[in-house]
C-alpha cells in the first residue's frame, strides 16, 4: 500500500504541473451573468473592489487527494474543487441563505414536488463550451445517482422511500426536479456542484460500455494534466507541487459581475501554500507571507497585541460549524479469527465504555487550556449555529441547553461503568485488564500538524490514563487517515473534525447506517443495533415534513438518542469563530462562519481585493 502511495505521489510529481489552458474569456457580458451588488442589502459592509494581485494563503498539512469533487470524502480536496465548480444553488456567503447560483431563478410547485430550475443562458466553462441542462442532468442522473460512482452525495440526496429525486431536462435552460414524496432538504442536496459532460461522459460505463464500470473514480486523479480540469467557479487550478503549492488563477469565462461591471474575481491568482502544522501558519501571518488566516483560539491574545503594528484585524464571532470528537473502530478487525482484537473490539461496542470516556473527558480543561477560553462543550451531533441544534428551546429559538445530555467530568462515573464491564487493574500498575489479563490499551490517531486536535489528543490520553486504560497516542497524515477511516478495519480510536452545516440531514452520509461515512460501525449496514435503526427513522422523518418546528422535534429526539445510546463519538467541544486578516485586503468582512477569503468551500474568495496602497 505505501508503494502504491508513493508511486501517485512520484506521479503526481511530473504529470500535474502544466499550465491550464485558458480561454480568451468573454467578448461581453453573458446574457446570463450573475450580478452582485456589493454594499447593497444582501451585501453589507462589501463595496466594490479593484482587479489584480495575488491573495496568499496556506493550509497545514497534506494536499488535495484528487480534483473529483463527485468522488472526494475530505476536505483536502473539496477545498479546491470548491473554488473551481459551482452547484444550482448555493448558500449565500454572508448570510448562509439559499440562493441561486448556475440556475439564474426556480419555483416550486404547489404540492413542492417539482423544481423547475431555470438555467443562466450564455454562461461558458472553463474551456469555452457552454453550460447547458446537459450538465445538470449528467452530474444527477448519470454520476450522483449512479451505483458505479463511489460518493457521498448519493446519501444526501436518497429519499426516504428510497428513490432519487427525477432530474430531467425540459430545454437547454430549463432542468425540472421532481420528487416522489415530501423531502425538505432538497435545496441543501442541490448546493452539489455540476461537472461538465463534455469532458466526463467518456468515463461513465453507462454511458460508454467501452469503459470498465468504475472508471470514473478514477478520473481527475493527482495525476491528471491541469488543462483537462474544467469548471465554472472563480479560479481554475495552475499549478500544484505535491504537498508544497497550489496555484489557482482567475478563470476568464466566470459569469459573475460586480455592479460597475467589473468581471469577478478581483485577485488575479491564490498562491496556497502546503505547511507542515499551524504553528508555521502563525509564523506565515505574523512574518506577513500570507494575507490572513483561520487562526487558533490560543493565537487570539498575541494577535491582538500586534493588530496595530502589524496592520490586521482579529474577528471572534460565535461558535462554528462542525465537530471534535474521539471515536472507536467497533467494527475493529472484525474479519480476522484472533481473539484478543475480538476482545477489543467487543469493548468499544460496550455503550458503558463509551460513556465511561465521555466522563473521563475534562472539557472545562480543554476549554481553558487549549482554547484560550473561546469555546464551549459540545454534545451534539448537529453544529451549534444550526436552527435545528437541540440545545435551542425552539426551530431558531434562544440556545439555552435545556435539554443538552451532559457527561461531566467525573472519573468515579467512568470508573464504576468499567469496573460493570469487568475490565479491572488485578496487579495494581495502573492498568486495567481484560479478563484473560491482557492490559486494555489502544492506539490513538489524529492528523499532525493540527495542533489543537494534538493538544486534544495528549490531554484525553492523560484523562484516560485516569480511569486505568493505556493509551498509544499516534499522529498521522491527514489523508493517510482518511483512507484508514474509509476502509481499513484495523484502526483503533481517532480524534477528527467533520463538517456541518444547518440541516441535519447533511450528515445522512454519516449517521445513517448505510451511510458512506459510518466510519466506527460499516457493519451496521448489514447488522444494525436496535438505536442505529431509530436513528435511520427519525432522520427519514426529519426530512419528511415542510414543517420546520415538526421537523425540529423529530431532529431533537434524534440528537439525544444519539448522544445516550449510540455514542458512536464523543463530542469534546466546540470553538467560536477566530480568523485574523490585513487590513489591506478588501471586504474583510466576509470573513466569517460560513465563508472566508480562505474557506473550504470556496465562497467569497471572489469578492476580496487588494487595496491600492497610498
Amino acid at each position: 500500500m505505501k508503494k502504491t502511495v508513493l508511486l501517485l505521489a512520484g506521479l503526481a510529481l511530473l504529470l500535474a504541473v502544466g499550465a491550464t489552458a485558458l480561454g480568451q474569456g468573454y467578448a461581453a457580458m453573458p446574457e446570463g451573468a450573475k450580478i452582485v451588488n456589493l454594499g447593497g442589502p444582501d451585501w453589507p459592509g462589501l463595496e466594490p473592489g479593484v482587479r489584480g494581485g495575488t491573495f496568499y494563503s496556506s493550509v497545514f498539512g497534506s494536499g488535495p487527494k484528487k480534483w473529483n469533487d463527485v468522488t472526494s470524502h475530505e476536505t483536502t480536496t473539496t477545498r479546491y474543487t470548491g473554488v473551481f465548480l459551482r452547484g444550482l444553488v448555493t448558500l449565500h456567503a454572508v448570510s448562509g441563505a439559499i440562493t441561486p447560483e448556475l440556475a439564474e431563478s426556480y419555483e416550486v410547485s404547489e404540492d413542492g414536488l417539482t423544481i423547475t430550475f431555470h438555467l443562466r443562458k450564455g454562461i461558458l466553462w472553463s474551456d469555452g463550451e457552454p453550460f447547458t441542462a446537459d450538465d445538470v442532468v449528467f452530474t444527477y442522473n448519470d454520476l450522483v445517482f449512479n451505483e458505479d460512482v463511489e460518493t457521498d452525495a448519493r446519501d444526501v440526496m436518497t429519499l426516504p422511500d428510497g428513490s432519487f429525486p427525477k432530474v430531467e431536462k425540459v430545454d437547454d435552460y430549463t432542468v425540472n426536479i421532481t420528487l416522489s414524496m415530501v423531502f425538505r432538504p432538497i435545496f441543501y442536496s442541490l448546493t452539489q456542484n455540476i461537472m461538465p459532460e463534455h469532458k466526463l461522459a467518456q468515463y461513465v460505463h453507462k454511458l460508454n460500455p467501452d469503459v470498465e464500470a468504475g472508471t470514473f473514480n478514477g478520473v481527475w486523479g493527482l495525476d491528471t494534466d491541469l488543462s483537462e480540469l474544467c469548471g465554472l467557479g472563480a479560479y481554475l487550478i495552475e499549478s500544484y507541487e505535491p504537498d508544497q503549492q497550489v496555484v489557482m488563477v482567475r478563470n476568464p469565462y466566470y459569469y459573475v459581475y460586480d455592479q460597475n461591471g467589473t468581471q469577478l474575481p478581483y485577485y488575479d491568482k491564490i498562491v496556497e501554500t502546503i505547511v507542515a502544522s499551524q504553528d508555521v501558519q502563525l509564523l506565515q501571518l505574523r512574518n506577513g507571507e500570507i494575507d490572513a488566516w483561520g487562526c487558533r483560539p490560543s493565537d487570539v491574545p498575541i494577535l491582538k497585541r500586534e493588530e496595530a503594528t502589524k496592520g490586521f484585524k482579529v474577528i471572534i464571532g460565535s461558535g462554528v460549524y462542525g465537530t471534535l470528537w474521539i471515536s472507536f473502530n467497533q467494527d475493529y478487525a472484525m474479519d480476522e479469527d484472533d481473539p484478543a482484537k475480538a476482545q477489543l473490539r467487543n469493548l468499544f461496542r460496550d455503550i458503558r465504555f463509551r460513556q465511561a470516556v465521555s466522563y473521563a473527558m475534562d472539557k472545562q480543561s480543554i476549554i481553558d487550556n487549549l482554547y484560550n477560553g473561546l469555546a464551549k462543550p459540545q454534545w451534539s451531533p448537529v453544529s451549534t449555529p444550526s436552527p435545528f441544534y437541540a440545545g435551542r428551546d425552539s426551530y431558531g429559538g434562544p440556545i439555552t441547553e435545556k435539554d443538552a445530555v451532559v457527561y461531566e467530568y467525573d472519573l468515579d462515573k467512568a470508573n464504576a461503568l468499567l469496573d460493570d464491564i469487568g475490565i479491572v487493574d488485578t496487579n495494581g500498575d495502573g492498568v486495567r485488564e481484560f479478563p484473560d489479563g491482557a492490559p486494555v490499551e489502544f492506539e490513538l490517531n489524529t492528523n499532525s500538524g493540527n495542533t489543537l486536535r494534538e493538544g486534544f489528543c495528549l490531554i484525553m490520553k492523560e484523562d484516560l490514563e485516569k480511569i486505568g486504560l493505556k493509551v498509544n497516542y499516534n499522529p498521522v497524515d491527514f489523508n493517510t487517515l482518511v483512507t484508514r477511516l474509509l476502509g481499513d478495519t484495523l484502526y483503533q480510536a481517532v480524534v477528527l473534525g467533520l463538517t456541518g452545516g444547518d440541516d441535519p440531514n447533511g450528515g445522512a452520509n454519516v449517521y445513517k447506517t448505510d451511510g458512506g461515512l459510518h466510519f466506527w460501525h460499516y457493519d451496521a449496514a448489514n447488522n444494525p443495533y436496535e438505536y442505529e435503526k431509530k436513528i435511520d427513522e427519525l432522520m427519514n422523518a426529519g426530512v419528511s415534513t415542510y414543517d420546520n418546528d415538526e421537523a425540529f422535534e423529530i431532529y431533537k429526539e434524534y440528537q439525544i438518542l444519539f448522544a445516550t445510546q449510540d455514542l458512536g463519538m464523543n463530542f469534546s467541544v466546540n470553538q467560536a469563530f477566530t480568523y485574523v486578516i490585513y487590513d489591506y485586503v478588501g471586504n474583510a468582512a466576509i470573513a466569517s462562519p460560513i465563508t472566508s477569503p480562505t474557506a473550504d468551500n470556496g465562497l467569497g474568495r471572489e469578492f476580496v481585493f487588494q487595496k491600492p496602497q497610498s
